[in-house]
């Protein structure tokens, strides 16, 4: 296959957003409000590309067609539970959903990024990663050299985050891989606090906060309360509940959720957490 390798700057944004979302012909796309999301990812796209100078790849088919993408960000005030220095960047994601698997096109996305970072003086690169198939997982890391750091347990979920780590600039370090157990505050109260962790960063992001906002509204308020936070606003917050995601949703502090969860999937972990706590008071 004939692609094209281009760097993300200010011509192609809403390419990379886009990649990220279902096409417009899906059956729920307008009803879901993922135009408003693109519109936020790609201001948030903006920014970063502003304040870092670079923020990713994307790769074209012959005939100019987005087919995949890399984004990486530096890891200073990142709202993730790893350290911060100055010379660590963070993959916050590759997918190529527009092409056939096994063509190399996400081997030449990483391998344009990790050049890239060692021109810039990058000395470590990490990636938060999945287990699951369904989701981005260390498949391609692990081929290309890249190391188990951390694996994170967040509260109430059973799926685990890898944290990847891989030397930009010299031999691969070894490293003793640990395992870290989140342990935001916990609540056995009512009213039931969920709290939605907002990033503009995921288009997904935005169709998902309707959907909590749809769910809350159907609890009164003395069994349900409703906060958002912007992520990368209030990191400290994020990284004191341990949220993994750049949307991540936190009921009473325990996390039910992986991906993007449906209204009815949220209406049903809130009336969950709300019989658990009546029952406590029995």
């Amino acid at each position: 296959m004939s692609v094209t390798i281009k760097a993300i700057d200010e011509s192609n944004l809403e390419d990379e957003a886009r990649l990220c979302i279902p096409s417009q012909e899906h059956p729920r796309y307008s009803k879901l409000g993922f135009e408003d999301g693109v519109k936020a990812k790609v201001a948030w796209l903006r920014q970063k590309l502003k304040d870092y100078g670079y923020v990713g790849y994307i790769t074209y088919s012959g005939d100019g067609r987005p087919l995949g993408f890399i984004e990486f960000i530096s890891a200073k005030n990142a709202p993730l539970p790893i350290e911060e220095p100055e010379t660590t960047a963070i993959i916050t994601c590759v997918d190529v959903p527009k092409a056939p698997h096994g063509q190399g096109l996400g081997t030449g996305l990483l391998k344009a990024t990790l050049r890239q970072l060692w021109k810039i003086g990058i000395c470590d690169v990490k990636t938060l990663v999945s287990r699951s198939p369904q989701w981005i997982n260390g498949g391609i890391y692990s081929k290309h050299g890249f190391q188990l750091e951390n694996t994170f347990f967040k509260q109430g979920s059973p799926e685990p985050f890898d944290l990847l780590t891989f030397r930009v600039n010299g031999p691969q370090p070894a490293t003793e891989p640990v395992t870290k157990r989140l342990q935001p505050p916990l609540r056995d109260a009512l009213p039931v606090e969920v709290l939605y962790f907002h990033s503009a960063q995921c288009p997904f992001s935005s169709p998902v906060y309707v959907s909590h906002e749809k769910s809350v509204a159907k609890f009164s308020k003395e069994l349900v309360t409703f906060k958002t936070v912007d992520c990368w606003k209030n990191p400290e917050l994020a990284k004191r509940y341990g949220s993994m995601h750049f949307f991540d949703t936190f009921l009473n502090g325990k996390s039910p959720f992986f991906g993007p969860p449906t209204q009815e999937e949220i209406e049903n972990e809130i009336q969950k957490e709300i019989d658990r706590v009546l029952k406590l008071k029995q």
